[in-house]
């Protein structure tokens, strides 16, 4: 008979005691590592932990560079590399461990849910001065009176973008939609100015795909977003994008992850030359729309390019490479105000201020059958129909039998809705307005005709 014979576990192998010199350097490494925001991930994405930094959490990295890691930062600090080497678990062990990242702008660093032993790191990024402020260049002032001559609009923009950094937790329901000729400043504007205050949170896209397309997550991480001359007469994704634009929470699906619901803190600018970008209904408060953006002095194409160019934004291109003029920048957005009274007391992050120009956008967006639709209803003597009662009022002008779908986004523009109402002992589908209720709508449509 065999007798089996009980092995002893081994003894867990003693830390290595390094010398004062060692110790230093590796203690200066690790103390690198943390005020870099390197934290250990442990998530879905891969089984097993990897390294990651809040300040640029798209790039985990494999434990193993922890030690390469060290060898760069010896020989960048002149200083002979430990011996024998650490473990990367000896190196990270200082380090954090977090299961994901969030965005939460004016949030903790380091954010733990209710009950949870999950733990994120916040990555959002507030404007670090490095320079005193210098005094402000006129060319700044000059570019925004050339982009909004109106004083009432230039002010309402100067609030909007003020109100992003002073309030950048605070997402508003409406963004800006910048009509504009070419080469007015306003890609200036985002790129030398807005994005570097913005600690690059932000993004532009040439294609409402790269917003609404599956794996896309340019809704998280970004206080704004420039919808560059984004071109799209389809109706599902302007639907799509007003849905986006209104909601403080969108779905994301982020590649490999868990899909799910996420805070969002994204503005919209959409620049450009279109005279129609999109069609704006009567009742909508998502856009606020300014006088087209146009050269200064009644120039026009390529003149008034190069005037502007000339003029406004090569001066103030080589102002901003001065030290302490993105702090002047970002001073004055933090601290902006009109009068004497509060700062943005009459900025208003739900509700926009209408324009002519908004106005002139939702006259060109009204076909002739939208214009007949709003007409009819607003003289239609209950204000409660069915679909076919609309249909035949088109039939009866000579006017073509919209189909289903056209008839529902006909109600659905005229701010109707519809629901089952039972009226004289039937139950059957009912539009009314969606001012009214549904109790409403029912007791209007039971009244006996000879009432």
């Amino acid at each position: 008979m065999t007798h089996l014979a009980l092995v002893k576990p081994e003894a867990p192998a003693e830390e290595h005691k390094y010398s004062a010199y060692d110790a230093t350097t590796i203690k200066g490494h690790q103390a690198m590592l943390q005020a870099g925001r390197y934290f250990k991930l442990y998530n879905a994405a891969s089984p097993f932990p990897r390294i990651v930094s809040g300040d640029n959490y798209k790039e985990p990295l494999p434990m193993s560079w922890l030690t390469a890691d060290l060898g760069d930062y010896c020989q960048e600090h002149h200083r002979k590399r430990p011996s024998p080497m650490p473990s990367p678990d000896y190196i990270a062990a200082p380090l954090e461990t977090v299961t994901g990242y969030i965005f939460r702008p004016k949030g903790s660093a380091m954010v733990r849910p209710k009950r949870l032993r999950h733990k994120y790191v916040n990555i959002y990024q507030e404007f670090e001065p490095q320079h005193p402020a210098i005094p402000l260049s006129m060319h700044f002032h000059r570019l925004f009176e050339c982009l909004f001559p109106d004083p009432v609009e230039r002010h309402t923009f100067l609030q909007y973008v003020a109100h992003m950094f002073q309030h950048p937790d605070i997402r508003p329901s409406w963004h800006a939609m910048l009509l504009s000729d070419t080469g007015t400043g306003k890609g200036f504007l985002y790129k030398a100015i807005l994005r570097p205050l913005l600690c690059k949170q932000t993004a532009l896209l040439k294609r409402y795909s790269e917003l609404t397309g599956k794996f896309s997550m340019v809704m998280e991480g970004t206080i704004l977003i420039l919808l560059d001359d984004c071109k799209s007469k389809r109706e599902d994704i302007q639907t799509q994008l007003k849905s986006l634009m209104s909601e403080d929470t969108v779905f994301l699906e982020p590649k490999g992850l868990q899909a799910g619901m996420v805070d969002t803190y994204s503005r919209f600018f959409l620049a450009t030359n279109e005279e129609k970008p999109l069609d704006i209904n009567q009742s909508d408060r998502r856009w606020w729309i300014p006088k087209r953006l146009c050269y200064s002095n009644g120039l026009k194409a390529d003149a008034g390019r190069k005037q502007r160019k000339k003029e406004i934004i090569e001066p103030l291109a080589d102002w901003i490479k001065l030290d302490g003029a993105l702090e002047a920048m970002h001073e004055f957005f933090m601290n902006y105000k009109l009068t004497d009274c509060a700062p943005l007391e009459d900025f208003d992050p739900m509700s926009p201020p209408m324009t002519d120009t908004l106005y002139e956008q939702i006259a060109k967006s009204v076909t002739v059958e939208q214009a007949f639709a709003t007409d009819y209803l607003s003289n239609h003597a209950t204000k409660v129909l069915k679909s076919g009662e609309l249909c035949a009022a088109f039939t009866g002008v000579s006017m073509g039998k919209p189909s289903n779908q056209a008839i529902g986004k006909l109600f659905d523009d005229c701010e109707y809705r519809q629901d089952f109402l039972t009226v004289h002992g039937v139950k059957a589908r009912w539009w009314f307005p969606t001012s009214m209720s549904k109790a409403e709508a029912e007791c209007t449509a039971n009244v006996p005709p000879e009432f």
